[in-house]
């Protein structure tokens, strides 16, 4: 192997190295603790229309939980926890307090998200919050597709289970 050749791949092991050693440490979920992870995604048609993206781990139930997002390297982009009391978010070191998840969830992507709906969803129980609908026919396979159509604009959310 040639000088160049031989530095370059050293230099690209290193990049990897560095990369895989600044990814967030796996997260410890208590054993009784509903938990799911996988890649979400939202398409909002406003303008100029928004299509937003994650990773994502999920635990607790639509009273209480956290919502975590997370970049492609594992580094976290958002939290999102609630309670019956209250709900918080903490996004790129600044911190909102509320009583109402939609308005968290609002202020996180732009517009409300069926949080406590997602649950169901998961459980395979298509429950419809007012304006949405639910396609679970792909849920045997960790697909779950969803669609707002009022209040405007449109969204399409998406979820993708690990396996």
């Amino acid at each position: 192997m040639n000088t160049v050749r031989r530095v370059t791949l050293s230099a690209l092991l290193v990049g990897v190295t560095l990369l895989v050693g600044c990814a967030a440490p796996s997260r410890q979920v208590p054993p009784d603790a509903a938990f799911w992870s996988g890649r979400m995604g939202l398409n909002i048609q406003s303008q100029p229309p928004q299509n937003l993206s994650a990773a994502f781990e999920l635990q607790g139930s639509a009273e209480q939980g956290e919502l975590l997002l997370l970049s492609p390297i594992g580094s976290a982009l958002a939290q999102l926890r609630w309670t019956p009391q209250t709900a918080e978010l903490n996004q790129g070191g600044r911190h909102w307090s509320s009583r109402s998840l939609d308005e968290l969830s609002t202020q996180l992507t732009g517009t409300a998200l069926p949080v406590a709906a997602l649950f169901d969803w998961l459980a395979g129980q298509a429950s419809t919050p007012v304006g949405w609908q639910v396609d679970l026919s792909q849920l045997p396979q960790g697909r779950i597709q969803a669609e707002r159509q009022s209040p405007a604009p449109t969204v399409q959310f998406k979820v993708v289970l690990e396996r």
